[in-house]
């Protein structure tokens, strides 16, 4: 079998029904000859290849496309590029010029000079193939960062308290088993408490992760009822009278007369999921007013309305959620009733500390932390405030914050409800308020008596019928109030802003402890585990000298000689990496060099390399017990010493 061709066919005819764009070039670069594909290709075309081929690339690779061609027109090598097309930012194309072989000039009537053949072609769909698998890729591998930042603070939340929980448990073991009748029973009764306040801690993060869970895989079903809001709302708010009174926080409910003017009694509603809200919000309100040294005070306060709020309450700014809350609203099924629409909005404000501009501007911006350790900063692991939110849009609201510096803060969320007739609520309380939280209000309350707190302070107030007020926080069109105005700010420059997260400096380094025996720095942003830990230490005879951040323990090495440094990882203001490196850098003039033994609550053997890479000599896991943590000192110590004497 033999095959023929048309003579009557050209090369040229032949080449233009490639689906490849085919040019040849002399060598100053003006196109000879150009197939039908390449000038549809290269649409502005003309005699100059560098002109027409340049003009019609995409104006945001133009450069790349200049500086490439210049490189392989220097060099004599062949240009391979892809580009996209000017007019149409979606078509990609791939273009190569090469020279030709001296055996091919003749062919094409080019001389010695030389010439060039260019190929241009529509790679479209293996580039939207490549970005698209680039994508997923990407994507994939952000997902498994943020499942290990989120095991990590997990394990980072669950794991911190066992320490305080260990250490006090050997001083109740200690006092029943060998000295009882040396130890003053308010030393018991403070270990108790700790242990008390480390599971509740705990618990909480165990129920915000199952929570998490459920509505990140949209498994959380509300369970509406017939409730009087205001009334149920009191219920968890019982569980704080004990801390409240060991602070000294001033607290007050009140119902604000926009509840009394809207005229709901009963509703329905998931109150016990909304009470989730309250308690988490309103255990951070306990957790930073009690840290002011002015006025302490927290105030609770119910309001409602007939129109869904757009900025209420009036003295907080919402969360930006857009249509997309919308959307996860799961109150209109059947099971709601048919009654009108209200919605129900509640304020926590406080007296305390207040959050930084920094802190907010994180929460604004990705509503969780940046590292693993921030109660520091605000909420704990940072999950909290995530599921409040997310139980907040299911149940039709949304969650704001007003705060400044110094000035306390308020948290404010409100949520859908339809009018009912009266139901079955017999004022049981609060379902969630386990047997758990029973007893760590209890112990609290226990530690309360044997301390004497009891006998020089009153017991909170909380009404299931809260007094009936203007309450500026809760009252539709109130004006904002100053924290308002500046939180306003912030949420609205945060997203602008690429580069304007600055670090707070601490002047304040710590404070020595008398004691004998080593001198040790104790660098612990974590307030109980800080206590305790100074206490067994000092009595295990340590002389110990306290830090709270990163910063504060590198002011502290710089001026005074220390014998072992227990650095902290997750840390604000300096973490404990980035301080251990700077105590390096300043012991290069002095080539001294104080062992440095890092402590975290992380447990994965790339998390040791990097406190390790950091120039910390050893690493110590939480929960240890005490005796483990004194042989770590005491060998590294030892082993410090035997070098300086080699030396």
């Amino acid at each position: 079998m033999s095959l023929s061709f048309d003579a009557n066919v050209s090369a040229q005819q032949l080449v233009d029904i490639l689906p490849n764009g085919v040019a040849i070039l002399n060598h100053r670069y003006e196109l000879i000859s150009a197939s039908r594909r390449f000038q549809q290709l290269i649409p502005c075309f003309s005699t100059n290849f560098r002109d027409c081929w340049l003009d019609s690339v995409c104006a945001d690779d133009r450069d790349r496309a200049v500086a490439e061609f210049q490189q392989a027109s220097n060099d004599g090598d062949t240009l391979r590029i892809h580009y996209r097309i000017s007019d149409q930012k979606d078509l990609w194309c791939s273009l190569i010029l090469e020279r030709l072989e001296s055996t091919d000039l003749r062919c094409f009537g080019l001389d010695e000079k030389g010439g060039f053949v260019c190929t241009v072609a529509d790679i479209t769909s293996t580039k939207v193939a490549e970005i698209v698998q680039r994508k997923a890729a990407e994507a994939a591998q952000e997902s498994k960062k943020q499942q290990e930042r989120f095991i990590d603070m997990i394990s980072h939340e669950v794991r911190n308290p066992l320490s305080a929980i260990l250490h006090c448990t050997e001083d109740i073991l200690e006092a029943v088993n060998h000295k009882a009748t040396e130890i003053p029973k308010y030393d018991i009764a403070e270990a108790a408490e700790t242990i008390g306040l480390c599971v509740s801690h705990q618990k909480k993060i165990v129920n915000d992760v199952l929570t998490f869970s459920k509505l990140d895989a949209s498994m959380l079903a509300l369970s509406p009822r017939s409730v009087q809001p205001q009334r149920h709302l009191a219920s968890p708010l019982a569980i704080f009278r004990p801390e409240l009174r060991k602070q000294h926080i001033q607290f007050e409910y009140k119902a604000d007369v926009s509840y009394h003017d809207s005229k709901i009694d009963w509703a329905m509603a998931d109150l016990d999921r909304m009470g989730q809200v309250l308690v988490n919000l309103l255990s951070n309100a306990v957790k930073f007013t009690s840290q002011s040294k002015n006025e302490r005070m927290i105030r609770v306060s119910i309001g409602a309305a007939i129109e869904r709020p757009t900025s209420y309450p009036p003295n907080v700014v919402f969360f930006d959620s857009g249509k997309a809350a919308l959307k996860e609203d799961a109150t209109d099924t059947p099971e709601w009733g048919s009654g009108e629409i209200a919605y129900i909005m509640v304020a926590v404000k406080d007296s305390g500390i207040g959050i930084s501009d920094l802190a907010q501007k994180k929460l604004f911006q990705r509503f969780n932390q940046a590292t693993p350790k921030t109660e520091s900063v605000y909420g704990g692991s940072g999950l909290g405030l995530n599921v409040c939110r997310k139980l907040c849009h299911v149940h039709g609201g949304e969650i704001g914050v007003s705060s400044k510096e110094g000035h306390g803060s308020t948290f404010g969320f409100f949520f859908k409800v339809r009018r009912a007739s009266p139901g079955s609520d017999d004022g049981s309380g609060w379902d969630n308020t386990s047997q758990l939280d029973q007893l760590a209000a209890g112990i609290q309350g226990l530690g309360n008596e044997v301390s004497g707190v009891n006998q020089t302070t009153e017991q909170p107030v909380i009404s299931e019928n809260p007094s009936v007020s203007w309450v500026g926080e809760s009252e539709p069109g109130a004006y904002p109030d100053h924290r308002t105005v500046h939180t306003g700010n912030l949420a609205r420059h945060t997203m602008k802003e690429s580069k304007d997260e600055h670090q707070a400096s601490s002047q304040n380094t710590g404070r020595e402890q008398k004691g004998t025996g080593h001198r040790v720095l104790l660098v612990e942003d974590n307030v109980i585990n800080r206590q305790v830990l100074s206490k067994k230490l000092k009595s295990a005879g340590f002389h110990i000298i306290e830090a709270t951040n990163g910063q504060e323990a590198v002011d502290a090495a710089r001026e005074n000689k220390f014998d072992c440094i227990l650095m902290d990882q997750e840390m604000p203001v300096m973490n404990g990496c980035t301080a251990s490196r700077a105590i390096r850098d300043s012991e290069k003039d002095s080539s001294s060099h104080v062992p440095i033994l890092g402590v975290t609550a992380n447990a994965r053997a790339e998390q040791d390399a990097e406190l390790l890479n950091a120039s910390m000599d050893d690493v110590i896991h939480k929960p240890y017990g005490i005796g483990e943590l004194i042989q770590k000192i005491n060998c590294m110590v030892d082993r410090s010493n035997q070098m300086i004497r080699k030396g």
